[in-house]
């Protein structure tokens, strides 16, 4: 019996205690390797049969499309706001847009061919469900308030200047003329009028300033319509005020600062969308990128865009630009799974890739059935993955369509492994029956498969913490598809394994599975031209003196480097890149943004029930304080109208509340809400009657208040902005009501995004290393082996965010999603080679470097090259995600294989630690020996019958 060992150290307690785990562990994957080598029909049938009733999971199946619950945290005020606009006011719009460029757009010939197009428009319709739409039933309607021409002037010639916008606005600063000309005929008459005045489109279109008129348009000279542009600043058909310059593009003015030439003109058309009735599951794309909108409006849309496409013209150098509020859903939908038909190439090319990595050049041994069944082993984890989580209830989302080339690339790598530990067996253990080998290969690969697919799994577990509901949902599926993809290898695979080599036993053909060879062909037992080939490296470049110092020098240079890039590495998401640069969209972004330059982001005010006489002078003030911020433009909120419109009108002023009763406030508010200075605010009121002309308004439920961002350069900018009005607006000194204000913009969603992901970036990248490092000191023993793979992970996730700086890429969604997974994929590389070296224990440090890397390096680079390969059909995409994810892996593979297989065997071959403890030497020569179900397997001899 042999003599026990004094424990000296709480190293040498751990390193018992973590022996006694591991050998626990092996004598596991012994026993399963023998269980499976015996019964392999049996593994294989109950494989499929779980598979099989897992696949009911996919009757829950479920694809979310709705982005607020795909992009946006559900804590955000945001995600609040959001929901609350819809519950309060239900209503919205959808913008179509045409941008003509010419030599001069203001020429009779272009305004004559904008009639033609607008004529067009007006005219499209489509046929949903045994019903006609046009422009007219589904446009976004306003009220009509005016009874007079447009050119009518007041007597008096009080005006004040103000900022002009609102919600459906796109003007600059100009004179507001408070005088309502309807006070002249009475309440009656006025009321009477407009009551029967059709609601109008709301549009911007430079045609509206002739009414539209045939006649008017065709014999219009040039100087008529410059100086139109210049005078007019009231629709003629609704009413209400716009500025018809801004509508204009590189603008040409003369000394008196009025427009005589321009290069581009916008028309706007806005449809109407009842959001509370939409719901995005059925409407929305498979990217989640659909904002709301009903089905005829979407097909309406569909039309736009085809008679758009179609605009042809040559004179005066016209081009034509487009977008419909569909296009963005559209391209990043279309950008995104078009790419899908890379992934059956993608398959084809990794069958033939491992094929040849697990072949040789005899008829024997070419092994289609397992570069088959490699692969197999992915689809099945997918499938599995698919079903359980949508049983579970789990979201199916937009990012999850690039899981099948990512567990692709990350499902070979175990059969790699095992492969390298079948020849060892072989050169060690020829003698052995094949249930005993089969138990051997999996006890000497299955702690190192352990070891990566736990932190793998981990690491992905960290990245589901975060609150983004989309990367939480990508993270838990890729996660339980690395689980069943590890189960399937040392099951499913094993089993397939064993009858490829009763198949080679039998001598039955590769390719042709039922031939028999009747010449006995004989197995190869040399050693690959690749296997060659990677010893001679090793021993003659990287572990020479000149090698290692060499690689340790570049080490340092590259990390020096990777750390100067990432204090420059900007977090930083715009959707725009979405959106590939041959598409029609980004031509019509990339000349908008030209013409337009200085065009910031709509935001919205929301205010909830209260006592609005009461608190004026509290909104008003806010009103000013907001003015005054520098990143706010284009403020003309109906707070600053109404008081102007009441003191011009009826010589009250509404900051002194004393003067004005409730009963008052409650009239004049009724009374400016059908003026032409105030209709165009109806849309920003919500109250719990009717609001009829004549009559006092009831109680106020919601209202809003519109502005524009000016134009950001990026987070650093926009978040603060956004933060400080947010902080104005909710710092307000409201007392009464509900309370509830904020501000809202449908560009929140992203910038809430970008305020959260850099943080929550850093603190999975954190989380993810620590709970490596527990992962490898648990199963790994050897806590300097341990800290030395650490170190290699630090290093290549250092690489990888430097290098991802220096090409151009920013942190944002789509980057933390490839970061969480490239934290798991390169601590592979690292956690086998170090693995490998603890089980070598004889010979020097120098000597066990090399049978370590010839043993299982070859593994490991197949390993990496097949997870390059299953992505490297994304390198072609044009899609965002795929670009982003491409470009991390690519960097992630690249630094991951060069810390693992050169620095860390370098590090090692000079300061590497002992093997594990060698046991007695009749421990050595004793025969392994498990009893299972009352058999006896003895791997010293032949299996026996208990």
């Amino acid at each position: 019996m042999p003599r026990k060992k004094k424990i000296k150290s709480p190293q040498q307690l751990w390193e018992n205690i973590s022996s006694i785990f591991v050998t626990f562990v092996e004598s596991v994957f012994f026993s399963l390797g023998v269980c499976v080598a015996r019964h392999p029909w049996r593994v294989i049938a109950a494989t499929w049969m779980f598979i099989l009733l897992c696949c009911g999971g996919l009757f829950t199946f479920y694809i979310e499309k709705n982005p607020m619950n795909l992009w946006v945290p559900p804590d955000s005020d945001f995600y609040y706001d959001t929901h609350w606009y819809i519950d309060k006011f239900g209503t919205g719009f959808r913008v179509q847009k045409l941008l003509i460029t010419a030599d001069n757009v203001l020429d009779p010939s272009v305004m004559r061919l904008l009639k033609n197009i607008t004529d067009h428009i007006n005219t499209l319709s489509i046929d949903f469900q045994n019903k006609t739409y046009n422009l007219s039933e589904l446009c976004f309607k306003v009220p009509v308030v005016t009874i007079v021409d447009s050119s009518w002037k007041p007597r008096s010639d009080v005006s004040l200047k103000s900022n002009n916008s609102n919600s459906l606005s796109n003007y600059n600063t100009f004179e507001v003329d408070y005088h309502d000309p309807g006070l002249v005929f009475g309440d009656g008459f006025y009321c009477g009028v407009l009551n029967h005045l059709p609601l109008a489109c709301h549009q911007y279109n430079i045609l509206d300033i002739w009414n539209n008129s045939e006649k008017l348009i065709h014999n219009l000279t040039k100087n008529e319509i410059v100086n139109k542009i210049n005078e007019i600043k009231v629709n003629p058909i609704t009413g209400h005020p716009v500025d018809y310059v801004n509508l204009l593009g590189g603008v040409v003015k003369n000394k008196m600062g009025h427009v005589v030439e321009a290069k581009s003109i916008l028309l706007s058309w806005y449809m109407y969308v009842n959001m509370s009735e939409v719901n995005l599951n059925e409407v929305g794309n498979l990217v989640g990128t659909e904002d709301w909108v009903s089905v005829p409006v979407a097909l309406w849309e569909a039309e736009f865009l085809n008679y758009a496409h179609n605009l042809n013209f040559t004179e005066n150098g016209v081009k034509f630009y487009y977008e419909a509020g569909r296009s963005f859903a559209d391209i990043s939908g279309q950008t995104m799974f078009q790419d899908m038909d890379k992934l059956s190439v993608g398959i084809i090319l990794m069958f033939i890739y491992v094929v040849c990595a697990v072949s040789r050049c005899n008829w024997l041994e070419i092994r289609l059935t397992l570069g088959s069944i490699g692969l197999l082993n992915v689809g099945m984890a997918y499938i599995t993955t698919v079903s359980l989580c949508s049983l579970a209830g789990i979201p199916f989302g937009p990012v999850h369509s690039s899981l099948p080339f990512l567990l692709m690339g990350l499902g070979v790598d175990d059969m790699f492994v095992m492969n390298a530990c079948w020849k060892m067996v072989l050169a060690t253990d020829v003698h052995k029956s094949t249930s005993a080998k089969v138990g051997l290969m999996l006890k000497h690969a299955g702690v190192s498969i352990v070891i990566t697919s736990f932190t793998d799994i981990v690491a992905l577990l960290i990245g589901a913490i975060t609150i983004l509901p989309s990367l939480k949902s990508f993270c838990i599926y890729a996660a339980v598809g690395v689980f069943f993809i590890f189960c399937y290898s040392v099951t499913f695979y094993v089993a397939v394994f064993t009858l490829d080599l009763k198949r080679i036993k039998e001598q039955r053909n590769g390719v042709i599975f039922c031939y028999k060879h009747k010449k006995e062909i004989t197995v190869s037992t040399e050693t690959t031209l690749f296997q060659k080939l990677l010893a001679y490296v090793y021993k003659n470049i990287v572990l020479t003196n000149s090698g290692k110092a060499i690689i340790i020098l570049f080490t340092l240079i590259m990390t020096g480097f990777s750390v100067q890039a990432i204090f420059k590495l900007e977090q930083r998401f715009d959707p725009k890149w979405f959106i590939p640069e041959d598409t029609y969209f980004k031509e019509f972004i990339n000349i908008h943004d030209y013409y337009y330059p200085d065009e910031g982001q709509p935001a919205m005010i929301f205010l909830g029930d209260m006592d609005y006489n009461a608190e004026f002078v509290n909104l008003y003030n806010t009103v000013q304080v907001l003015r005054n911020e520098s990143y706010v433009a284009e403020l003309m909120t109906w707070v600053e109208i109404f008081h102007g419109y009441v003191l011009i009108n009826f010589h009250h002023d509404l900051l002194n509340s004393t003067t004005v009763t409730d009963e008052q406030f409650n009239k004049y508010l009724s009374r400016f809400l059908f003026s032409p200075v105030g209709g165009r605010f109806q849309l920003n009121f919500k109250f719990s009657g009717n609001l009829t002309c004549g009559e006092s308004i009831s109680d106020i439920t919601a209202s809003s208040m519109s502005f524009r961002f000016t134009r950001f350069e990026g987070p650093a900018e926009y978040i603060p902005a956004m933060n400080r009005v947010k902080d104005i607006v909710k710092s307000a000194n409201i007392t009464t009501g509900s309370g509830y204000r904020s501000v809202w913009s449908k560009v929140f969603g992203n910038w809430v995004t970008d305020e959260i992901i850099a943080v929550e970036v850093e603190r999975n990248i954190e989380l993810a290393l620590l709970c490596v490092m527990i992962c490898t000191v648990i199963l790994i023993t050897n806590l300097q082996m341990c800290l030395w793979i650490f170190i290699c992970v630090l290093l290549t996730i250092v690489n990888v965010l430097g290098w991802m700086q220096r090409w151009g890429m920013t942190v944002d969604i789509v980057c933390c999603i490839g970061l969480e997974l490239a934290i798991g994929l390169c601590v592979d590389y690292a956690a086998h080679v170090g693995h490998t070296f603890l089980t070598i224990t004889q010979g020097s440090r120098n000597e066990r470097t090399f049978k370590t890397v010839t043993s299982i390096g070859s593994a490991v680079l197949l390993g990496g090259g097949s997870t390059l390969l299953s992505l490297s059909l994304l390198s072609m995409s044009k899609a965002y995600t795929f670009q982003s994810f491409f470009k991390i892996f690519l960097l992630v593979i690249l630094f991951g294989l060069f810390n693992g297989l050169m620095f860390l065997p370098v590090v090692l071959s000079l300061i590497g630690p002992a093997g594990h403890r060698a046991y007695d030497e009749e421990e050595i020569k004793a025969p392994e020996a498990v009893e299972l179900n009352g058999k006896i397997y003895d791997t010293g001899k032949q299996m026996t019958e208990g």
